[in-house]
C-alpha cells in the first residue's frame, strides 16, 4: 500500500514538472517571437529587470502580462485591473508592475477576448492596440505589427 501512494505521488510530481516546463518554454518562445518583431522596427534593449524598445527617437518599456485565452481583462483604473474567470473574478493591484516612467507597450498573451476599460464610474469601452491611456497601450501579439506600422512609425 505505501508503494502505491509513493508511486502515485511520484507520477503527480512528474506531471506537474512537465506542465511547468512546457508553460515556461511556451512563454519564452512567445517572448522571443515578440522580440524578433520588435527588432525589425527598432532597437530592443534588455537587462534583468526591464526591456526597452526604441523607435523614432521615442523609448517604450515592453512588458508582458499573461492571461488565459478565455479569461477577460477589465481595466478599472490605472492601477486596478480585474481578470474575469469562469464564475469569479480577481482584482490585481498593478502599482508595482506599472511603476516605471516610460510609456509602456504591454503585450497581453495568450488571451483572445476583448479588453474592457472603465472610463468613469458607469461607462465602459472596449479597447485595442490603437488606444493609448494612462501612458500605456495594451496589445495582443497579432496586433503588434499593425501598431508598429500604423501608430508608432
Amino acid at each position: 500500500m505505501p508503494e502505491l501512494i509513493i508511486g502515485f505521488s511520484l507520477i503527480v510530481v512528474i506531471i506537474i514538472c512537465v506542465w511547468l516546463y512546457a508553460s515556461h518554454k511556451e512563454s519564452k518562445s512567445f517572448k522571443e517571437q515578440t522580440f524578433s518583431i520588435l527588432n525589425v522596427y527598432g532597437d530592443v534593449i534588455s537587462n534583468d529587470k526591464t526591456t526597452l524598445f526604441k523607435i523614432n527617437n521615442k523609448t517604450y518599456e515592453i512588458m508582458f502580462f499573461k492571461i488565459a485565452k478565455t479569461h477577460e481583462l477589465t481595466i478599472n483604473s490605472k492601477y486596478i485591473w480585474e481578470v474575469h474567470m469562469k464564475g469569479r473574478s480577481t482584482l490585481l493591484n498593478q502599482m508595482y508592475f506599472l511603476k516605471s516612467e516610460y510609456p509602456k507597450i504591454i503585450i497581453i498573451y495568450p488571451m483572445e477576448t476583448k479588453i474592457k476599460r472603465f472610463i468613469n464610474e458607469n461607462e465602459m469601452v472596449f479597447i485595442d492596440y490603437k488606444d493609448e491611456f494612462y501612458n500605456m497601450r495594451l496589445v495582443k501579439l497579432n496586433e503588434l505589427e499593425i501598431l508598429l506600422n500604423d501608430y508608432l512609425k
